[in-house]
């Protein structure tokens, strides 16, 4: 099983709970939040700036999310790092969690600083803020810039797991997958992968949809694996656009069109290489070869929908 994990930078407001709106400020935070959900970002910068200025953290935060985006101004990474890092001051979780991310990926012109970016994943974890504790285990666990502490991450991923983390769910399916810093758990891994897997996490649904094509920690469902491959698909996952031709090719009594397997693969060998430098570029020869040019050209048509 093939793990692959996708750098997201989780601007976090969008998620943030009760647990700060105490006063008036942050309640008119929170309306701030509503209407920027609503579409409405120019109202809610209006609402929000006056808070932020006044030290509101949630409001700080979401004229960090403004700025960073683009929403109703001028996008402006350096100016929504200073008012994420003005909430992150406060130890306000998603500010901390959003400064982290910038300091673990140097963007917003910030130099690359993983001993700081797992301080500050930490922080917002000890608030049981879940991309935190996914964030601070995988840095942990891979020793990314920092000491691999195998205990601590594992106890980071199982709080994460237990707050239904969706990054959470996906690593530590994998790592009970492979045996990776504990044991090897697979009814345990398909379980949580299924979870991260509806949760919308493309290598997941594709490592989940791979259990199922197995029979890994359950029964074996083809038909399953194959819905499971075209969702990771629909997000642009290479692997699993692979993973359906030679599950077509392996299973033609579930899959008997050759034409869409071929479409598949042709899909797959026309996306970028993945972030482990896997490059199915060539990888649809064999299969081209046996169809007439009708049928390839069918193939191509087809590939450019999915």
């Amino acid at each position: 099983m093939k793990h692959f994990v996708g750098a997201m930078a989780v601007l976090a407001v969008l998620s943030a709970g009760a647990a700060h709106a105490e006063d008036s400020g942050d309640a008119a935070a929170l309306k701030a939040r509503s209407l920027y959900l609503a579409g409405d970002a120019a109202a809610a910068l209006a609402l929000a700036m006056p808070l932020a200025e006044a030290g509101v953290p949630r409001a700080q935060v979401l004229v960090g999310l403004i700025y960073d985006r683009g929403e109703g101004v001028a996008a402006d990474s350096l100016k929504a790092m200073e008012w994420f890092e003005k909430a992150a001051a406060q130890g306000f979780p998603q500010a901390l969690h959003n400064a982290a991310y910038t300091y673990e990926y140097g963007e917003a012109g910030v130099v690359v600083d993983l001993p700081k970016a797992l301080s500050l994943y930490l922080q917002a974890a000890a608030q049981d803020f879940g991309p935190s504790l996914g964030n601070a285990a995988t840095m942990l666990r891979d020793g990314k810039g920092v000491p691999v502490d195998m205990p601590l991450a594992v106890a980071l991923y199982e709080r994460g797991v237990a707050l239904s983390d969706p990054h959470s769910n996906a690593e530590f399916a994998y790592m009970l997958a492979e045996g990776i810093g504990v044991a090897v758990d697979m009814p345990e891994a398909r379980r949580l992968y299924e979870i991260a897997a509806t949760q919308g996490i493309d290598w997941a649904q594709r490592d989940y949809g791979e259990m199922l094509e197995r029979g890994e920690g359950g029964a074996k469902d083809l038909p399953r694996a194959l819905e499971y491959y075209q969702r990771a698909v629909g997000q642009g996952n290479a692997m699993a656009g692979y993973d359906i031709a030679e599950m077509a090719w392996d299973n033609p009594e579930t899959f008997p069109d050759k034409i869409k397997a071929l479409a598949y693969c042709l899909w797959a060998e026309a996306q970028p290489p993945m972030q482990d430098g896997t490059d199915y570029d060539g990888k649809c020869a064999d299969a081209t070869a046996a169809l007439g040019p009708a049928e390839v050209a069918e193939a191509k048509v087809m590939a450019e929908s999915f």
